[in-house]
């Protein structure tokens, strides 16, 4: 709630200066919206996230409530709104066209209100694309504050990108797992909280989880040692880089990939239970089999999965338990997907309660 005596209008410097002291990209995004609602006095702003088969795409929405104190000053309360993955809707895609044709934002007259939309680049191609209604034409103010911070939000989300992804591969890096995880291990172990809170601080971009669960694998390359001895490291590189380029074409948008070190590389996604989880690491997994590398031909890969729930939250734990997973994997043939609970459920391994450590038979 703001403060009626202390509020007033927003400062775009003082907007600039909290923008940029933001580290991270999604917290960054809600910002930015909740920004230019508040700059362009509208009451609803949204982004349409891009997904890689630009089919379906992630939807933010930020909605404020305008209102004027006794004095005509103005004030408003704000709410994010976190949706899951949708279709494109058409108009959207008649904009991203317009957009992607004439190298200008899409302004379509509606009625008595004006439909906006700007795109947000990355790696010189659109990664999502703004969208808002006015009341009336955009005025050369407003199109000067739109594109000054769009600009902005380009270069500072570069900088983002280059100290959070690594170099090689463009997948998130090792540094960024680690508060990610434990962003994640706190929205299923308050899940309940969080969807009973109304306030603004604890409502930022946050999923709605409903049933599903969180699933986290370690994938891990079969023999890369071999790879890198008989063709070389350069070689190895390649290998490193095509299976990071299957893995984004595999998974969507908003999953998180990570190359966790060397030959290992992590998935954190969003599922409805195991058997779903199960189905698209597996399809990952037969990609990779049948993807025909340069010179090497076929390689492999092994995994370890987990579910994240209430009673096994914390990020050291979760890891321990797909590692254990991925473990069992390269000892029994390689190339194989295993979870760890179908492992407990099956006997192949045994979880001492009282010393937190697992057997192996």
């Amino acid at each position: 709630m703001i403060n009626k005596q202390d509020a007033g209008p927003p400062s775009l410097l003082n907007r600039l200066v909290s923008l940029t002291t933001i580290r991270d990209v999604e917290l960054f995004e809600t910002s930015l919206l909740k920004t230019l609602a508040e700059l362009l006095k509208i009451n609803q702003i949204a982004m349409y996230r891009l997904s890689q088969t630009n089919t379906t795409c992630w939807l933010s929405t930020h909605s404020t409530n305008l209102f004027q104190d006794d004095n005509k000053r103005q004030f408003s309360e704000s709410q994010e709104i976190y949706t899951s993955e949708i279709v494109i809707p058409e108009e959207i895609k008649s904009a991203q066209l317009w957009v992607e044709t004439t190298k200008k934002p899409y302004i379509q007259q509606q009625g008595d209100q004006y439909l906006v939309v700007y795109p947000i680049f990355a790696a010189n191609k659109i990664e999502s694309l703004l969208s808002f209604e006015l009341s009336h034409s955009l005025t050369e103010g407003e199109m000067l504050i739109i594109t000054s911070l769009l600009s902005i939000t380009h270069n500072f989300r570069s900088l983002l990108d280059e100290s959070q992804k690594d170099k090689l591969t463009g997948l998130l890096n090792r540094q960024t797992f680690e508060a990610n995880i434990n962003k994640i291990s706190s929205l299923t172990l308050n899940s309940d909280i969080s969807q009973q809170s109304n306030g603004d601080e604890q409502n930022r971009r946050r999923p709605k989880t409903g049933t599903e669960e969180f699933c986290l694998a370690i994938i891990d390359i079969d023999d890369f040692k071999s790879i890198n001895d008989r063709f070389g490291h350069i070689m190895g590189d390649e290998v490193l880089l095509l299976l990071s380029y299957v893995m984004k074409q595999n998974f969507r948008a908003k999953d998180l990939l990570f190359r966790f070190g060397g030959e290992e590389f992590v998935v954190i996604f969003h599922v409805p239970d195991q058997a779903e989880a199960a189905k698209a690491l597996e399809r990952f997994r037969k990609k990779i089999e049948e993807y025909r590398f340069p010179q090497i031909n076929t390689v492999t890969i092994s995994m370890g999965a987990t579910l994240i729930s209430e009673t096994h939250h914390l990020a050291s734990e979760i890891i321990g338990r797909a590692d254990q997973a991925l473990y069992h994997a390269k000892n029994n043939g390689k190339n194989q997907l295993h979870f760890y609970e179908s492992l407990l459920e099956s006997g192949h391994i045994v979880e001492k309660k009282e010393t937190g450590t697992i057997d192996f038979f």
